[in-house]
């Protein structure tokens, strides 16, 4: 027993030591060959974590450990962008002024700034600038603050609040605001045992949104051993964030000029952290630039590497890719998450093209019916169109379609009614779901109705065991005839003996 014990032992070992030795794969999507053209030799990507997805049709076209939770860094500022956006009352127009706890929060940090100054006062777009293009801990801040004064003051009602005075009020829709009181400054800070109702709001945005492995604990990024996301979570919050009035503009500007205000007559210019962007050379000689890049966000610090939501735009398809964990680039000032990324767009817009595999009405399938004179065969076609980005050299022929149908269905049948799914897929991979709907109408005749459903109830098991106990019953029953019979037989012949 002592020696089969250490067999397993052995023999588990050596399983977990290949596991960790085997490279991750790309679980979705599709194969793509790293060959370079990143300004270095490497036919691997550098980022731990990568998830792409083309907005056109919802296609995951590649993935490299996409739900790994990391460190985001600054990404975390898309949340920050959606929870002022959505919370601030007519946030375009709206003045806000730096609290100091801004800048002493920021102290000492050595994070990224927009240089703004306690006692500045600024347009909530302004700061939405300042928050997205320079990466600004100080505009982040000062947005959360914002928010967090007029939740306190109750000037900003909590989307589910109810009218105390209305017993009979629903949950309100959004944030409601009024005035400050004549002469009461803007709200500083606000004392929170927890976190702050910013912040709340932004774990509640992610749940809503679907996020399974991110949580936040400030509007900036800097590091918190339980502030993490992932590539696809990332990607998620991206993909609503541009959906948003001015995030598309703001986040693809590359030089934003901050206009004069009361502590900045000058003004100043502010240029994207994003280098994507940038049409030359940075400090190092080195060129990250890519023509149809549009944005996103990035982000760095220790703990987190390079990171980077970028978005691209070309020949009529726009991508989302989020790359994470670029340690190598980090510690050596080189933008791998960049290079990465660069190499992903160029791939995806010159090999891959949307083909649409259904088309809405196609008939796919057929199924046996009921109850209908001279039909005895439904036709079933597809609800929807599907439409997936795949590479150029797929044959249509090499696209599976599933349809999960009942064995039958029975008259009356309306035209457009779901019957069924089919489930479309390639190399294993499932890429669309559409239902299947009847192609036709068809009425119910109910002298074929009533003979199938006679015919149904005599040939049914039920019935046919009900009919076997009533023949049964019935074999008893003549059984004891016959033996009554028999004995009245007899005692008339005892009576007749006896009348001798």
């Amino acid at each position: 027993m002592k020696i089969f014990r250490r067999w397993a032992g052995f023999l588990l070992a050596c399983l977990m030591l290949f596991a960790a030795a085997v490279p991750a794969h790309a679980e979705e999507g599709f194969n793509f060959q790293w060959d370079g053209g990143r300004d270095d030799d490497s036919d691997q990507p550098h980022c731990k974590s990568i998830f792409m997805m083309n907005l056109d049709t919802g296609t995951v076209v590649y993935t490299l450990n996409p739900d790994e939770r990391l460190p985001m860094a600054s990404m975390t500022k898309i949340m920050t962008y959606i929870i002022a956006y959505e919370n601030i009352p007519d946030i375009e127009n709206a003045k806000i002024t730096v609290p100091q706890i801004v800048e002493d929060d920021l102290e000492g940090t050595g994070s990224s700034l927009a240089g703004v100054s306690v006692g500045e006062e600024l347009t909530g777009l302004q700061l939405l600038y300042l928050l997205m293009v320079p990466s600004g801990n100080d505009a982040a801040l000062t947005l959360m603050e914002y928010v967090d004064g007029l939740y306190k003051s109750g000037r900003l009602a909590a989307p589910d609040a109810a009218d105390p005075e209305d017993p009979g009020a629903v949950a309100q829709e959004g944030p409601q605001a009024t005035p400050a009181p004549e002469g009461e400054e803007e709200p500083g800070r606000v004392d929170y045992t927890g976190d702050s109702y910013f912040v709340s709001l932004m774990n509640k945005k992610a749940e809503e949104l679907g996020c399974k492995n991110t949580h936040f604990t400030n509007p900036h990024g800097l590091h918190h051993p339980d502030h993490y996301s992932t590539a696809r979570d990332t990607a998620i919050i991206a993909e609503y964030a541009m959906t948003l009035p001015n995030f598309s503009a703001i986040t693809s500007t590359f030089a934003y000029d901050k206009a004069p205000t009361n502590t900045d007559p000058d003004g100043d210019t502010q240029y994207n952290t994003n280098k994507l962007l940038q049409p030359y050379e940075d400090a190092n000689g080195r060129l990250y630039f890519y023509t149809y890049a549009k944005g996103i966000k990035t982000g760095s610090h220790d703990q987190a590497g390079h990171c980077i939501a970028a978005s691209a735009t070309a020949y009529g398809y726009t991508y989302v890719a989020v790359l994470m964990g670029d340690m190598e680039g980090y510690e050596n000032d080189i933008h791998y998450e960049m290079m990465d990324a660069r190499s992903l767009f160029r791939w995806a817009l010159t090999e891959l093209e949307k083909k649409t595999v259904v088309n809405q009405g196609d008939v796919l399938s057929s199924v046996k019916l009921e109850y209908a004179f001279q039909k005895d065969e439904l036709l079933l076609s597809a609800g929807d169109s599907v439409s997936v980005m795949l590479p150029k050299s797929v044959d249509q022929t090499s696209i599976l379609v599933t349809i999960d149908k009942p064995e039958s269905v029975q008259a009356p049948v309306r035209k457009g009614e779901e019957i069924g799914t089919a489930t479309i897929s390639y190399a294993d991979e499932v890429i669309g779901t559409v239902p299947v709907l009847a192609a036709e109408s068809v009425a119910r005749s109910d002298l074929i109705a009533s003979w199938e459903q006679g015919k149904s109830l005599l040939t049914s098991s039920w019935f046919i065991a009900v009919m076997a106990v009533i023949g049964a019953l019935v074999v008893v029953y003549l059984i004891l005839v016959v033996f009554y019979r028999r004995k009245q037989k007899q005692l008339r012949r005892v009576r007749k003996f006896r009348d001798l």
